[in-house]
This record gives C-alpha cells, structure tokens and sequence, in this order.
C-alpha cells in the first residue's frame, strides 16, 4: 500500500483523490483536522480525536457531514483496507464549496480520511532527545483559533522551518506577553522540583490528546502536575523537558537555545512518562 484516502463515502488510491477549487477550505483555511497513529489495525485514542473534531466543529460552526459513530466507522474502514502494520492518519474537515466569505451556515461540510504507511520518528530522538530553538513567531493566545487544530497552519510551519534554518528539531513558540505556548507540532512539559509543568490553553497552548493523556498518566503514578505559565529561562534551567503529540507520544527534548537541559539527556520522569504511554499503545 501507498496511500489511500476516503473521501464521499469511497476509498481511493491517491491520483483519484480530489477536491472542488472552491473548497473554503483551500480558499480560507477554512476546516479543521486531526493526525492519528494506527498500530497493527487499531487507532490510538480515536474517539478522543473524534471528539475534539466534532467540539471544534460545533464551536467554529463548520457543518460535518457524518456523526461520530460514521466517523468512526469511515476511519476503520480505511485502516482494515490500508492492512499496515503503522500508519500515519489524517482525518481533514472543511466547510466544503458555497457562500461568500462571511456566510459561514453556506458550506455543506468536506471529510477527507487519508492513511498511508508511517515509519514513525528516528530512534536517536528518544535515546538522545531534541534540540529546539524559540522561534520568531508568535502564537495569539487571545484568537479563538489557537484552542482548535484548524487549516490555519502558517505560524507553525514557519516556526518549524526556522528550527530547521538553526540546526534544531522543534521550534517553541511564545504567546504575544511572552509566555511559552507549544512548540510548532506538539505540547510541551517540563520537570522543575519534581513536578511535572505544562502551559495552560489559556497561554495559547492547544489542547493536545497526548497532552491529556500524558496528565492523567501522571496523576495515576502521584507524579505531582499542573499548568503554569512558562517562560523561556523555565524551560532552560529545567531539570528535564519532553513534547507531546499523537505520533511522537513522550518525545525527551534536551538541548534548547545551544544549552542543555538538565544532565543533556533523557530524565527519569520523562523515561517513566514515556514508557507508561507506549504500554497504553501496546494495549490497543
């Protein structure tokens, strides 16, 4: 298998998967998605991923046009036909074709499921961990658009580049008071005082399922967490820090802006954290 996509109720291969010039969501941004990891024939955390499509639907009034039983069957389908072993998944939402910029009730609603294989990130990353960089960019912790995963993507994919320019792995983004909000493609935790610290939504942080995952993980191991707002001298002098995302799952990060966290590898918490994630995967 290559890659498959299902789109109007049918799984193509990709050179049949098309979508109107008129989608809103290729005219404006317009939509919403999700990144999914399928293992061996099941799909981590999907009817928590379903749930944050249908909640950011409802609140940014884009019409989807299946419930989330038929969501969630569509999705099944697609990974039962792709027959891998790891798959990347991306479930996309737009408001589809119709009206004038402003109307949003005009659209009917587009889901497109795509799956194709997925090898997942280098293992030197979770031995060795990820270097990272502050990006220029700013996230606008007082938009409405930084609590959804929507196809307003620029600010990250710009961040993420500027990691790249600078020899990094991940760009962290600062919120406009100078706050840490996420980095460009995942949630971020830190160990400080052995306790376990993550940015608030309010801070521009997405409410990542990882995120949550990796907060209910922690209260059942009485590993002390919360969410306090951080700055960047936070994440520097901490004695450990991992990002969070559906496909990386507990990703240590251990050198940031040239310096190194902690003793510049992978914490105890961190390994803990990680390891009590990938038995949850393992379960599936």
């Amino acid at each position: 298998m290559s890659e498959l996509f299902w789109t109007d109720g049918e799984i193509v291969p990709a050179e049949k998967a098309v979508v109107p010039a008129a989608d809103r969501g290729l005219l404006y941004g317009d939509g919403l998605f999700e990144t999914l990891l399928g293992l061996n024939g099941q799909v981590a955390f999907l009817n928590r991923h379903i749930a944050r499509l249908n909640a950011s639907a409802h609140a940014l009034r884009i019409p989807c046009p299946l419930s989330p039983q038929e969501l969630c069957a569509a999705v099944e389908e697609i990974v039962e036909q792709a027959d891998e072993g790891q798959l990347y998944l991306r479930i996309t939402l737009t408001r589809g074709v119709g009206g004038a910029p402003s109307e949003l009730d005009a659209g009917t609603g587009r889901l497109i499921i795509w799956a194709r294989p997925y090898q997942g990130y280098p293992q030197h990353f979770y031995e060795n961990g990820m270097a990272a960089v502050l990006a220029t960019t700013r996230r606008n912790q007082h938009s409405p658009l930084c609590k959804h995963k929507t196809l307003n993507y620029l600010d990250n994919l710009l961040a993420k580049a500027e990691a790249a320019e600078n020899d990094a792995d991940e760009a962290i983004l600062l919120n406009t008071d100078g706050r840490i909000a996420e980095a460009s493609a995942s949630n971020l935790f830190i160990v400080a005082a052995e306790k376990l610290l993550t940015p608030p939504l309010d801070d521009g942080a997405l409410p990542g399922i990882i995120r949550q995952v990796i907060i209910e993980i922690a209260t059942e191991l009485g590993i002390p967490c919360a969410e306090r707002s951080l700055l960047p001298g936070d994440l520097a002098q901490a004695d450990e820090a991992f990002f969070t995302n559906s496909l990386m799952g507990v990703m240590p990060l251990c050198r940031f802006a040239a310096g190194a966290i902690g003793c510049g590898q992978p914490g105890p918490v961190t390994r803990r954290l990680r390891e009590s994630c990938e038995d949850m995967l393992a379960d599936l």
